[in-house]
């Protein structure tokens, strides 16, 4: 059993507890703005004002805009690839990518998340950096965190894996498809759950061979 005083070294302080809930508040504020004035038209000032903080404790967490907006992202991303990650792979393969891909849809046609993708389309010209920063710190980090599954499986004869990173890409892409763009350009509002059951099959199919009895 633990003691007093490895409790309070394991535990997150006040302090600390404080600190994450004032960037979690931050974040929504940025998130309402963001998706109201879009990226260019959106100040600090407007973002602390809907955050109820003042400018500098904006600043004392996110050193721009752009930080802001990375962590947006990320908060996004961690839904999918911190929670409950090395559970979902424990899992047998069918049900670990399974699992996966249903979080992936999830996040990727969510609201939030298209509002957040029409933003950097239309702002990219103007902020070179949205395009990049929203890239690296979303797509990108998932198609990593299955690269690295596919990785350890790579022997396993049961898996299809030309390359992980080319895996990973091939099974995420099966996952959005075309339906994707039509949702961003609003021709079609959301997936049914007949066409994300399809889906999941689809991309499960493309990486896992059946398994034999």
């Amino acid at each position: 059993m633990a003691t007093a005083a490895q409790k309070r070294a394991i535990e997150p302080s006040g302090a600390t507890l404080r600190a994450d809930t004032k960037r979690q508040v931050i974040l929504r504020g940025a998130k309402a703005v963001f998706l109201k004035a879009g990226f260019g038209n959106a100040t600090m000032d407007d973002i602390a004002a809907r955050a109820g903080v003042s400018k500098m404790t904006v600043y004392r967490h996110f050193g721009s805009k752009e930080d802001l907006f990375a962590g947006l992202i990320m908060d996004l991303c961690d839904q999918i690839v911190v929670q409950d990650l090395e559970r979902i792979f424990e899992e047998q393969p069918e049900k670990a990518l399974e699992r996966y891909a249903g979080r992936m849809i999830d996040i990727v046609f969510g609201r939030d998340t298209i509002e957040l993708h029409r933003i950097v389309i239309a702002e990219s010209l103007r902020f070179p950096q949205l395009g990049k920063l929203f890239y690296e710190t979303g797509p990108q980090v998932c198609i990593d965190v299955l690269a690295r599954y596919f990785e350890k499986n790579r022997a396993n004869k049961r898996f299809r894996i030309a390359t992980p990173q080319r895996t990973a890409e091939e099974f995420l892409e099966l996952l959005r498809g075309y339906s994707h763009l039509r949702v961003l350009l609003g021709l079609e509002k959301a997936l049914t759950k007949a066409e994300i059951e399809a889906r999941i099959k689809a991309a499960v199919g493309h990486v896992l061979r059946p398994a034999t009895r």
